[in-house]
């Protein structure tokens, strides 16, 4: 998920030393791994994270708008979608624990840092491109967000405004909020002021949780059907769930420089880390997931909230905490975004971090008006967040699976003095991971155009009430 990305993932590597040297890994590490076969490095100084610190940033990175999709894709794949919410979860855990080993090589700072040291200068540029495309995917899916639920909240201030008049539509809420709100925001060189007040989608998104479990045991008009015996399931439909789940989990991005900042930095404790906050945050999407789709069946709409009525005040109040959440973690995407896009232009330039360049702010202005008008455009006439969802959840599939896999195939080979037999098991298991990560994106970018194409039909009907 896409929750939100941590803005100073990325600002932090602007004043972090990244030394060429090679890091001497703990002992925790030989029993699986072998001996790692490297120079001592100096130890950084300690990082201020704590525990429970590190288990919020890494909850508020998985949390987002990915839990509003959650009830459709568990009613494209039935009861069976919690099954693969779970498989898909024990390779996550691994992935993110594999980047931490990797990030100990050099000491990485932010997730590019990782894959630049151990795939190289090309490696790099492909994350980066990866990384840009994630994070617009993901600011048109919070616009659209943000359209949904401002245009739902309008309804419940004003029972009789007409419906069809243009400031009740979410074309015109978008594009008011986002050049009077977003736009400004998105301008500044550094958003570190909206490091805290984006915090509150992990609460938003609980509150979700518990209105749509509430919901479910009040509402009179539940679907009547037995969803552990639908007749419509498929396969394909359990793959298209895929996309949403990688969505939802992905806090890989954020993760590195999570491990980065923790007071007692070591793999034994990213691993109690990683296992609260995935624990956590499958719960949430468990809850919603099960629940929603429960509730409405496959009358569920891609945001769980557009299924219910503007006249539930509860659902009205998620409603505005989740849009306060989209209108704060928008800029931080964007500027996650821009920030790609600069050192892209940086290294071709040969440009250095701390080089003096009178054209920065011109720059930044055109990258910031060219990104937000797209994204805009584009959220306006997209439909749903599914439409969005589906390809970056590919993406996502991207930064799970196969940067991790090529990042310790690296390792096995440059770094770890293992037994051969070891070796060849570590490989086989490098090698399912990127096949899973590539797998994901060719089917879900697959789907996703067969959707738009209409050569497929839609695996829920929405059904959003007034």
């Amino acid at each position: 998920m896409m929750g939100s990305l941590n803005a100073d993932s990325y600002s932090e590597n602007e004043n972090f030393l990244n030394s060429s040297t090679d890091y001497n890994s703990s002992e925790e590490n030989v029993s699986l791994l072998g001996t790692i076969s490297s120079r001592p490095y100096p130890q950084p100084e300690e990082g201020r994270t704590s525990f429970p610190g590190a288990v919020f940033i890494v909850v508020n990175a998985c949390i987002g708008a990915g839990l509003l999709n959650f009830p459709a894709a568990y009613a494209s794949a039935g009861l069976r979608g919690y099954t693969s919410n779970e498989v898909m979860l024990v390779f996550i855990i691994c992935s993110l624990l594999v980047l931490a080993l990797c990030a100990d090589i050099k000491r990485s700072s932010t997730y590019q840092d990782v894959v630049s040291s151990m795939c190289g200068p090309r490696g790099r540029v492909f994350c980066e491109v990866c990384i840009i495309l994630y994070c617009f995917g993901a600011c048109i899916t919070f616009l659209i967000v943000i359209g949904d639920q401002m245009e739902k909240i309008v309804q419940s201030m004003d029972h009789s405004t007409n419906h069809s008049t243009i400031f009740a539509k979410r074309k015109f809420t978008i594009s008011l909020l986002g050049i009077l709100i977003l736009y400004p925001l998105c301008l500044p060189k550094r958003v570190d002021f909206l490091k805290y007040p984006s915090s509150v989608g992990v609460f938003a998104s609980l509150y979700v949780c518990v209105v749509v479990v509430i919901n479910f045991f009040i509402r009179k008009d539940k679907s009547d059907f037995n969803p552990s015996f639908d007749g419509n399931f498929s396969w394909t439909s359990v793959f298209a769930a895929i996309p949403t789940i990688c969505f939802g989990f992905q806090c890989h991005l954020s993760s590195v420089p999570v491990y980065g900042s923790l007071r007692n930095r070591s793999i034994r404790n990213f691993s109690g880390i990683v296992l609260t906050a995935s624990g956590i945050s499958s719960l949430a999407y468990i809850l919603a997931g099960v629940f929603g789709y429960l509730t409405f069946g496959y009358n569920v709409c891609p945001d769980i909230l557009q299924t219910y009525s503007a006249k539930n005040i509860y659902v009205t109040v998620a409603r505005v905490m989740i849009l306060i959440n989209m209108l704060t973690t928008y800029p931080v995407l964007h500027y996650c975004g821009r920030l790609a896009v600069e050192t892209m232009y940086k290294s071709i330039k040969d440009m250095e971090d701390d080089d003096d360049d009178p054209y920065e702010r011109r720059r930044r202005f055109i990258e910031t008006t060219v990104w937000f008008s797209l994204s805009l455009i584009l959220a306006i006439f997209l439909p749903n967040i599914h439409v969005v969802i589906s390809p970056i959840g590919g993406l996502a599939a991207v930064f799970i699976f196969v940067f991790p896999g090529l990042c310790f195939l690296q390792f096995i080979f440059k770094h770890s003095a293992t037994s051969e037999r070891k070796r060849q098991y570590l490989t086989a298991m490098s090698l399912v991971f990127i096949a899973i990560g590539a797998f994901i994106f060719g089917s879900s970018v697959t789907q996703s155009v067969m959707e738009d194409a209409h050569l497929v039909p839609p695996l829920t009907t929405c059904h959003a009430p007034n």
